[in-house]
């Protein structure tokens, strides 16, 4: 299913719009994650217009869609995103059989055919590669960094910092943070091999730097911790200064 997280207290409200958007226009539970630090956390936040926010209604479903041109609703017919419609349980005409167990392609009835499973979960697997996400975007203010840190979640305000404190005694460095974990965003791969280090800081055991390593075969940096307590600004530069080849003292 499509993954994403929120990096900021202020940001959840962003993110949330749009994890709304891709579960309803793909028709597809939606992962949102988050974490204590940002449940606890506080910042100023300016509320939106409610007419700048994007139009999140839904097209249901009106007549029968049958492929065969008959005039039964077949729920699994899906568009040119392998989204399905969705018909409004009770409306005349448009019955059709839901639950967990897997259904036929196309018409839906349940299905024990192994073939017809591999398809689906193959037709799923391809419809969630194919939301359309936004590409990363990299901090980079001198344009001439050689080392980035791509963070995710609630990192995103120490990395921020370190790499603020790094760039005031001049030290060249780049910040990345993902929002889409799944799928990643497709200039994800272009922007990693673009630095000759990548350091992946997590507050888990690195299961993001080991996504990276095996989908785009980049040697990532993993830096973790799991003490339940957030990254500090400087240890963070500690870190970060040791992949620019400069000392916590020379940082400073």
């Amino acid at each position: 299913m499509p993954v994403l997280a929120t990096k900021s207290p202020g940001d959840c409200f962003v993110t949330v719009l749009d994890a709304v958007r891709i579960a309803l226009r793909y028709r597809t539970p939606v992962l949102l994650l988050s974490d204590g630090s940002i449940a606890t956390g506080s910042e100023p936040w300016l509320i939106p217009d409610v007419e700048d926010l994007p139009d999140l209604s839904v097209e249901f479903a009106t007549k029968p869609n049958a492929l065969d041109g008959g005039d039964e609703h077949w729920p699994y017919v899906r568009d040119a995103s392998l989204a399905r419609e969705w018909a409004i349980p009770g409306t005349p005409g448009l019955q059709h059989r839901i639950g967990g167990l897997e259904k036929a392609d196309g018409k839906g009835n349940i299905s024990y055919d192994p073939d017809n499973h591999e398809h689906m979960v193959r037709l799923r697997q391809a419809k969630v590669d194919g939301v359309e996400v936004p590409g990363v975007e990299v901090d980079d203010p001198s344009g001439q960094a050689r080392v980035l840190v791509l963070g995710w979640g609630s990192t995103y305000g120490p990395i921020g910092a370190a790499c603020r404190a790094l760039r005031q005694r001049g030290k060249r460095i780049a910040q990345a943070h993902l929002r889409y974990l799944n799928p990643f965003p497709k200039n994800l791969g272009e922007v990693l091999r673009r630095y000759d280090r990548v350091i992946v800081p997590e507050l888990n055991l690195g299961q993001l730097a080991m996504l990276l390593r095996a989908r785009y075969l980049v040697d990532a940096v993993s830096y973790t911790k799991v003490a339940g307590t957030p990254f500090m600004e400087s240890e963070l530069v500690d870190v970060f200064a040791g992949y620019l080849g400069t000392t916590l003292a020379e940082a400073a």
